[in-house]
């Protein structure tokens, strides 16, 4: 009697090379590859591997804690734009001469200015609403919601634009 076919996580598996396949996939994730690229990367098809994602957790988790990671690189990077950071630049210079060929190298140290759009936008996501420079009119908003005042409501436009709803605001008093 013969067992059940494996599929390939289950063949990785059996041969000892999951995690390095799993730690790859991560590693491709944090650094922007696409699902597509994934599967290119692995030999198979994107309906394999959505097939193989849905069967196999911890592989779906190897996706996710790559997505993780992108998000802290990026958060990173821009926590380093808000602050601003020092970094060298290096310039080298080939001379010729009567002697031969000289190389001189100089170096630079530059200093990136904090830019404010970063700044704003860790402000408002980590510290809220009172570093929105709309605070007074989100707050006006909440409180005409909170009263009743107004409700807002999704209005389709006709039987073939389901997918785009119209938001439409609408005054309770009517």
């Amino acid at each position: 009697m013969k067992g059940k076919m494996l599929d390939l996580y289950e063949r990785w598996e059996e041969s000892g090379h999951l995690n390095s396949r799993l730690k790859a996939i991560s590693e491709m994730i944090s650094k922007r590859a696409t699902q597509r690229q994934v599967a290119e990367y692995l030999g198979i098809t994107e309906k394999t591997l959505i097939k193989l994602r849905k069967a196999h957790p911890k592989l779906n988790k190897a996706f996710q804690y790559g997505d993780e990671e992108l998000k802290e690189k990026l958060v990173d990077a821009m926590y380093q734009r808000a602050v601003g950071f020092e970094y060298e630049e290096t310039q080298t210079v080939i001379e010729e001469t009567k002697s031969g060929t000289k190389k001189r190298i100089t170096k630079y140290k530059k200093q990136s200015l904090p830019e404010i759009t970063a700044i704003k936008y860790l402000l408002i996501t980590k510290f809220g609403i009172e570093y929105n420079e709309k605070k007074a009119e989100i707050e006006l908003m909440t409180k005409r919601l909170e009263k009743g005042e107004e409700v807002w409501i999704n209005e389709y436009r006709d039987e073939e634009s389901i997918s785009t709803p119209r938001v439409r605001k609408q005054s309770k008093k009517q």
